[in-house]
C-alpha cells in the first residue's frame, strides 16, 4: 500500500513539474508578444471589394425562319449588353449582378426579336427595306420565326470578365473572358436580381465580397458605387476598368411593390449590378439596377439579394492575402507586403490591385519598417492567421514578436535541461528510498491453502504429527496435544 502511495506521488510530482515550466515558457512567450492592429480606414473599403468586381456581357443569338423563302436564315445576335458584377463565393464561382442583364428572353422579348427581324430584313432585302409600312413590318413579326439552336427561344450567352475588360462581342473565350451559367433570376419586372455561376479557372482564383443588412442602412449614409461605365464617348472596342464614385442613401421607396433605395451618386450605363458598399461597415448594402437621370440612381437592397442567393457568402484564400497585405503596407511594412502581394498574383496574376501596390511597395522600400519576429518557435504571420470571414473595415491583427527584454533561446535552454536533471534526481531518491526496506513478509495466497496437509509422517524418535492441525505428538498418545483430536 505504501508503495503504491509513493508511485502516485511520483507521477503527481512529474506533473506538476513538467505543467509547471510548460507554464513558465508560455507565460514568457506570451509576454514578449506585442500585439499590432490595423483597422482599415471608411476610406480603404472599395480597395477590399474593387477585386471581386467583375465586367458582364451578355449576347443573344437566334435564327431566322422566312416564310417567303422557306429557309433558315444564319445566325444573327442580340447585344452585347455590358453591365457589372461581383463575387460573393469564390469556391462555386457565384456572382451577382442585375437580372436586366441577362433576362431580355422573359422581360424584353418583344424587342429582341423585333432587333434580329430587322437585321435580318435589312441584309436580305435591303431593296424593300426603307419601303415597309408598318402593316408589312406587323406580318414579318408574326410569320417569321426567331429560334435558337435547339429551342423555340433565342440562344443566350454570358460571359464575365475581371479587372480590365472590353464592351464587346467576346473574341478570345477562354482567355480574358469566362463563360457564365445564370442558376437564379429575379426579372427587370420583379427584383431585377441574377445569379450566375462561372467554373473557377486556374491560375485565376476569385476574390469575393461580403453582403450587408440592408435593413440597417440609414437615410444619408455615404456610400461607395464600383463599376465599369461606358457612354457613346467610350467606343465598344476600348478597354474598361472599374471605376469608385461616391455617393448617399437618399431615400426609400416603392417601385413595384418592392422596396427600393435611393441613391444619389454618380453613375453611368455600365454600372447596372454593380455594388453599393456602406462606408461605416465596408459590407455590400445593394446593387444598382436603375436610374431616372446619371445622379438620381436607385439600388436594389442587399437582404434581397439574400434571400436569392441560395450559396455561402464568404471570402478565399486570395482575399485574406490581400487584406494582410494592404495592412501591412498601411502600417509600412513595405517588405512584408510584397509577401502577400506576390502571394496575390501566383493565385490571381491579373489582380490589378494587387499589381499596383506591389509596385507602390517597391518603390517605398527605402522607408520600409522591418516587421520583427521571433526567429525560432514564432511563427511567420500569413494571411491564414486572419479569418477570412472578417468584414471590410474590421481590424486585423498581426503579432510580431518585441525584441526589447526578450529572454535569449540558450537561457530556455539551460533552464529546460535543469528541470529535465531535478526530475531526474527526485526519482532516483524515492527509488532509493523505496529499496531501504527490511525484508517483507512472506504473503501467502489463497492457491496455497487449496491441497490438504500431508498425512503425519514418523521421525526420529518415534514421533509424529497430528493429521488435523500438524502438531507433534508423542507415541501412542491416544488426543492430539495441539487440537484435541482423536489419534488413530
Amino acid at each position: 500500500m505504501k508503495r503504491n502511495l509513493l508511485k502516485i506521488l511520483l507521477i503527481f510530482l512529474v506533473m506538476a513539474l513538467v505543467l509547471g515550466f510548460t507554464s513558465m515558457v508560455y507565460a514568457q512567450d506570451e509576454a514578449t508578444k506585442e500585439s499590432v492592429e490595423y483597422e482599415f480606414s471608411p476610406g480603404d473599403a472599395y480597395l477590399l471589394v474593387q477585386p471581386a468586381v467583375c465586367y458582364i456581357t451578355s449576347i443573344y443569338f437566334a435564327y431566322v425562319y422566312d416564310t417567303e423563302r422557306a429557309a433558315w436564315s444564319e445566325q444573327y445576335y442580340y447585344g452585347p449588353f455590358g453591365g457589372t458584377g461581383f463575387v460573393v463565393n469564390p469556391e462555386t464561382g457565384t456572382i451577382v449582378t442585375a437580372g436586366h442583364m441577362v433576362d431580355d428572353i422573359v422581360a424584353n422579348y418583344v424587342a429582341l426579336k423585333w432587333a434580329i427581324l430587322d437585321a435580318y430584313i435589312f441584309n436580305e432585302y435591303p431593296d424593300d427595306y426603307y419601303n415597309l409600312t408598318d402593316a408589312d413590318w406587323n406580318w414579318i413579326y408574326d410569320n417569321f420565326k426567331v429560334e435558337g439552336t435547339n429551342k423555340t427561344e433565342p440562344d443566350r450567352e454570358v460571359w464575365v470578365q475581371f479587372n480590365t475588360a472590353t464592351a464587346n462581342v467576346p473574341d478570345n473565350p477562354g482567355n480574358t473572358y469566362t463563360r457564365a451559367e445564370v442558376v437564379n433570376l429575379s426579372d427587370r419586372d420583379q427584383r431585377d436580381i441574377a445569379i450566375i455561376k462561372i467554373a473557377p479557372v486556374t491560375g485565376r482564383a476569385l476574390s469575393s465580397a461580403i453582403i450587408g443588412d440592408s435593413s440597417m442602412i440609414d437615410i444619408g449614409s455615404e456610400v461607395t458605387i464600383i463599376g465599369y461605365p461606358w457612354t457613346s464617348d467610350i467606343g465598344q472596342n476600348n478597354a474598361l476598368n472599374p471605376t469608385v464614385t461616391q455617393g448617399s442613401i437618399s431615400g426609400r421607396v416603392m417601385y413595384r411593390g418592392t422596396d427600393v433605395l435611393q441613391v444619389q451618386g454618380d453613375a453611368r450605363p455600365g454600372n447596372s449590378g454593380g455594388p453599393v458598399i456602406s462606408k461605416s461597415n465596408g459590407t455590400i448594402i445593394g446593387i444598382l439596377t436603375m436610374g431616372t437621370d446619371n445622379t438620381n440612381l436607385y439600388l436594389r437592397p442587399a437582404n434581397d439579394i439574400k434571400a436569392l442567393l441560395g450559396t455561402e457568402n464568404k471570402l478565399g484564400q486570395v482575399d485574406a492575402e490581400w487584406r494582410t497585405g494592404l495592412a501591412m503596407y498601411k502600417q509600412n511594412h513595405f517588405s512584408e507586403a510584397l509577401k502577400h502581394f506576390d502571394a496575390v498574383l501566383n493565385l490571381s496574376a491579373g489582380h490589378l490591385l494587387a499589381q499596383e501596390y506591389k509596385a507602390k511597395a517597391q518603390a517605398n522600400m527605402g522607408s520600409d519598417v522591418p516587421l520583427t519576429v521571433a526567429t525560432e518557435t514564432v511563427e511567420e504571420t500569413t494571411a491564414a492567421t486572419i479569418a477570412v470571414e472578417t468584414l471590410a473595415t474590421e481590424s486585423i491583427k498581426v503579432e510580431p514578436v518585441r525584441e526589447a527584454g526578450k529572454v535569449p533561446s540558450w537561457v530556455w535552454i539551460i533552464v529546460g535541461v535543469l528541470g529535465g536533471l531535478i526530475v531526474i534526481i527526485v526519482v532516483v531518491v524515492i527509488l532509493i528510498v523505496t529499496r531501504k526496506k527490511g525484508p517483507q513478509a512472506q504473503v501467502v495466497t489463497p492457491q496455497q491453502y487449496v491441497q490438504p496437509p500431508p498425512p503425519p509422517q514418523e521421525i526420529k524418535g518415534g514421533a509424529k504429527f497430528c493429521p488435523s492441525c500438524g502438531a507433534k505428538v508423542e507415541e501412542g498418545a491416544a488426543f492430539c496435544p495441539g487440537c484435541g483430536s482423536k489419534l488413530k
